[in-house]
């Protein structure tokens, strides 16, 4: 199901551009996500995007937040997903990419409690040409069962090659620094742990009237 998403339904939009003078030389951005626990797995994502004419790609990347410490937060480090060349269209957009079909191939991905999603877009030579759809507010419907998922009113952007390279930046038009991204997993089974906790307890049960005979 989804485990997070925003609640947004405008137009507003936020780019990069490409040139490397404009400090965006990464170009990739995106917001850090916190889960409850560890254990879900990922099944897709959509992201929402702005894009002036058709042409271009967008790459997406997932994230660990493991990396080295800036202004007090962890920045993406560990890399868990890579999808390059994904095609742009012309006007407001959702982009979507299932996972699920390459399960068998390269394996679960288990969400860290906090990890990144970003997204560079090429072919843009300003930063009016493409960008990603401010989302606004993180969406709560459905807790605790779906939207579980929570992001501070900033997102990460990377600013040059290196794995430090990373900065917190937050909208200048006061929107909540939250772009339109929707997150999908399977969530765990909280049987499956119930079922361990009284297992534990009925074998130490067991236990102590043996020892009393």
């Amino acid at each position: 199901g989804t485990i997070y998403s925003t609640t947004g339904l405008g137009t507003e939009f936020y780019g990069v551009g490409t040139s490397i003078a404009n400090g965006h030389r990464g170009l990739e951005y995106g917001d850090e996500i916190r889960l409850p626990s560890e254990g879900y797995v990922f099944t897709g994502l959509t992201f929402d995007y702005y894009s002036a004419s058709l042409g271009g790609s967008a790459k997406l990347t997932l994230y660990s937040n493991d990396g080295p410490l800036i202004n007090g937060s962890a920045a993406p480090g560990t890399k868990l997903l890579e999808v390059p060349n994904i095609g742009l269209s012309a006007g407001l957009n959702t982009a979507s990419f299932d996972y699920t079909p390459y399960v068998s191939q390269f394996g679960e991905i288990k969400l860290p409690k906090a990890f990144t999603v970003t997204v560079s877009l090429s072919g843009a030579s300003t930063t009016s040409d493409k960008g990603l759809l401010v989302g606004g507010a993180v969406n709560t419907a459905g807790r605790p069962n779906t939207n579980v998922g929570g992001s501070a009113n900033d997102f990460w952007q990377k600013t040059g090659s290196g794995s430090g390279d990373w900065a917190l930046r937050q909208l200048s038009s006061g929107t909540e620094a939250n772009f339109k991204i929707a997150v999908s997993a399977n969530i765990p089974q909280p049987t499956t742990v119930a079922l361990g906790v009284v297992g534990a307890a009925f074998l130490g049960a067991s236990a102590r009237r043996r020892s009393r005979r």
